[in-house]
């Protein structure tokens, strides 16, 4: 069994549905953190391998790092936190391949993009801390983890997770998110080749300058 699959999602609930029912391997905590508000109470009910359940609806969006933090410190207890994007699916078998990850090691897949499945070992977060919430709302999150756990000498295996993916989902379907990407992403770009730059390994910290420069919502 897996104790958790931590879910971040902003739109494309039709992708999301179609990863939830892909699930074919026991899980004790599904956590699904709805930044676009709008999931459907019914999804993770009476599924055979979920055993709880829990959809948090986000009043914005926390953006990628963010929601892969918080999830893991919802489960604070747990050896290791796995995770997937909305718009991949499992193949059968996919999900028992994946609970073999280790307690030491950053596992992901070996199907490109990488990080669209993964999972993080709890001796991998006390030595690499958490994810740069300073990359927000997405974009290079993965990139800086990665290269800061690399720096310390962590184990990065790559597995055959046989899985589906649709790239790029949460801006192709949208013009307006798509624009604004854009301008988030180049300045991701700019922030994250700084910290390579100076050899900043930190974990870095949300920075309000930052959400709202890079922000795909407008003010209420």
């Amino acid at each position: 069994m897996l104790p958790n699959l931590i879910i971040p999602v902003l739109n494309r609930y039709d992708l999301l549905k179609r990863m939830v029912y892909s699930i074919d391997y026991p899980i004790r905590d599904v956590l699904i953190i709805d930044n676009g508000g709008q999931c459907s109470d019914r999804l993770l009910k009476k599924h055979p391998f979920i055993e709880r359940g829990h959809i948090l609806r986000m009043p914005s969006n926390l953006g990628v790092a963010a929601s892969w933090n918080l999830g893991i410190k919802l489960f604070p207890h747990d050896d290791r936190w796995f995770f997937a994007s909305n718009d991949m699916v499992y193949m059968p078998g996919a999900l028992e391949k994946l609970s073999e990850a280790r307690r030491q090691d950053i596992t992901l897949s070996d199907m490109f993009p990488f990080w669209h499945t993964f999972a993080l070992g709890e001796e991998v977060v006390r030595r690499v801390g958490l994810f740069d919430e300073a990359l927000y709302p997405a974009y290079f999150e993965d990139n800086d983890y990665e290269r800061r756990a690399k720096h310390l000498g962590v184990d990065i295996r790559s597995v055959s997770i046989p899985t589906g993916h649709d790239n790029s989902s949460t801006i192709g379907a949208d013009r307006e998110l798509r624009e604004k990407n854009a301008v988030s992403y180049q300045n991701n770009a700019i922030y994250y080749n700084n910290k390579m730059a100076q050899q900043n390994y930190c974990q870095g910290a949300w920075s309000l300058k930052r959400r709202r420069d890079n922000a795909w919502d407008s003010p209420r």
